[in-house]
């Protein structure tokens, strides 16, 4: 496993200097001290050793000891970097809801955050920070592959396409383990109320990553066993509609968001999804991020439709903790008391059913079903 440089990864601030992570004390023992103590370790029956020092050892920001670990859940918060046009409001809100996802299912790293505006010599300019940074961090970051250049975009392209992503630096190559999350400035932008669950969304992502410990090469040729745990290579039905169900899902729990919120969500993924994937005969998990059925969509019903099934924790803990030991196969089957092919049939028949019992799922919240609830 490749071990990350725990020495430059405390809290950092925007654009703000990477602080020391682990003190050292001055050489204060004398030269007769030293031979003595030399001559303490010849003795028979002595010996001393130095403790080691975990490479993944950090100091939190409360001055406790802690961890900084790909897989372990850490006090570290995530290191953000924007391009000089967004604001201060957006990088707060942004950890705002990053720090509730974290708190929802656990806080995992390395993260970096990177905030793209709208500026595109500002997100080039970015760009040759995060390319300084690493290989500041990482004597194996390969500039000429790793760094921007004309068929790399890291940052730039958010400015016309906007978005968000998470991109995974687990490489046999790299000795700095770490993810990568992405905001821009639209579809959806900070102004928007989409904003908030698609940062849930990417965070979600973190999660999901962090319960797998395998390397890639970083050659999309290779054969990487990260893509077969996330349901399979491009294929984007369960990881992408892992993280959008339970990102609205947490998001409609949220204080001051209205109450039919979810169900509202999922009726319309319903109306964008259901009749194209129900025409078509192709099985959900060979589905690609180019088909013509929205995969995110029909992705985001079979996760609810399992959850309202198995339960939430079966889910997140059962299966997840069980993902990367058993692989994906297996921890459905164990968890879901159905193989991956029964239960992709048995929401097809699910799924084809008129819209208003598919929706059953998600009853219509109103005042007279708060009393009866009371």
């Amino acid at each position: 496993m490749q071990k990350p440089l725990a020495f430059f990864l405390c809290l950092t601030f925007v654009l703000g200097s990477i602080a020391g992570c682990l003190g050292s004390g001055g050489d204060s023992n004398s030269d007769k001290e030293d031979d003595i103590a030399q001559d303490s370790d010849n003795e028979p029956g002595n010996s001393t050793t130095e403790p080691e020092v975990s490479p993944y050892a950090i100091i939190c920001p409360d001055g406790t000891n802690g961890t900084l670990e790909w897989g372990v859940e850490t006090c570290a918060e995530p290191e953000i970097f924007r391009t000089a046009d967004v604001s201060n409001e957006t990088v707060n809100l942004t950890l705002e809801w990053y720090n509730i996802a974290a708190t929802e299912w656990g806080n995992f790293g390395p993260v970096e955050i990177y905030v793209i505006g709208e500026d595109l010599d500002a997100a080039k300019d970015l760009e040759d920070l995060y390319c300084e940074r690493h290989k500041a961090l990482d004597s194996n970051w390969n500039e000429e592959w790793d760094c921007a250049n004309e068929n790399y975009q890291i940052f730039t392209r958010y400015v016309d396409e906007g978005g968000a992503a998470i991109s995974t630096f687990k490489r046999s190559y790299l000795e700095y383990d770490f993810m990568m999350m992405i905001m821009s400035a639209k579809y959806p932008g900070p102004e928007e109320e989409d904003y908030k669950p698609v940062t849930l969304h990417e965070y979600f992502h973190i999660f999901q990553h962090s319960q797998i410990s395998d390397e890639c090469s970083g050659d999309s040729r290779d054969t990487c066993e990260r893509d077969p745990k996330m349901g399979g290579k491009d294929k984007p039905w369960f990881a992408e509609g892992g993280a959008e169900f339970m990102a609205q899902s947490l998001y409609s729990t949220q204080e001051g968001v209205r109450d039919n919120y979810l169900r509202e969500v999922m009726q319309r993924k319903l109306d964008m999804s259901q009749e194209g994937y129900n025409s078509q005969d192709e099985e959900l998990d060979q589905l690609g991020y180019d088909a013509e059925v929205n995969v995110y969509d029909v992705g985001a019903w079979f996760i609810a439709y399992l959850i309202h099934n198995e339960g939430e924790s079966a889910f997140i803990d059962g299966f997840y903790g069980d993902l990367d030991e058993l692989g994906f196969e297996v921890a459905f089957e164990n968890n879901f008391n159905k193989t991956k092919g029964e239960y992709l049939a048995e929401f097809y028949t699910f799924f084809a059913q008129p819209a208003e019992d598919v929706m059953a799922l998600f009853p219509e919240h109103s005042e007279d079903t708060e009393e009866q609830t009371k």
